[in-house]
């Protein structure tokens, strides 16, 4: 059962970069916040998603994840581009691990930059859920 997680994301001050804000529901509400950037998931999810919030700023584009604590690489196994409605998804083992994650924004419409996110790192820790 994938596990959903919502940015909303907005160009950083010194313009390089997006700052990232995480929430449990699409609509960008605070009471829906994750605090910071660790973003604990049911280790039985078996796939992260990231979708945009209706506050966002920037459109996401893109993804790229590795495992904490193996052979750092870019190849296709890592990378995942966003789908028509600007959601990432990738998997997740059902053993417990750390991925740390690089979304990738752009502005709406007209691509004028592209903007990396801080490292939020996803770790699948949390209890199973259950199938109804």
């Amino acid at each position: 059962m994938p596990y959903s997680v919502y940015v909303a994301a907005s160009v950083s001050s010194d313009g390089n970069f997006a700052d990232c804000t995480y929430y449990t529901n699409a609509d960008g509400a605070e009471s829906h916040k994750i605090p910071g950037s660790e973003i604990h998931i049911p280790i039985n999810a078996g796939t992260c998603t990231f979708a945009p919030t209706v506050t966002t700023d920037l459109v996401l584009i893109g993804a790229t994840f590795k495992t904490l604590g193996s052979t750092a690489s870019m190849n296709s196994s890592n990378f995942a581009p966003a789908d028509d409605e600007n959601v990432v998804s990738f998997t997740m083992p059902t053993t417990t691990v750390t991925k740390g994650v690089v979304l990738l924004f752009s502005n709406p419409g007209l691509v004028e930059n592209l903007y990396p996110s801080s490292d939020p790192q996803v770790q699948n820790d949390g209890p199973p859920t259950m199938d109804c």
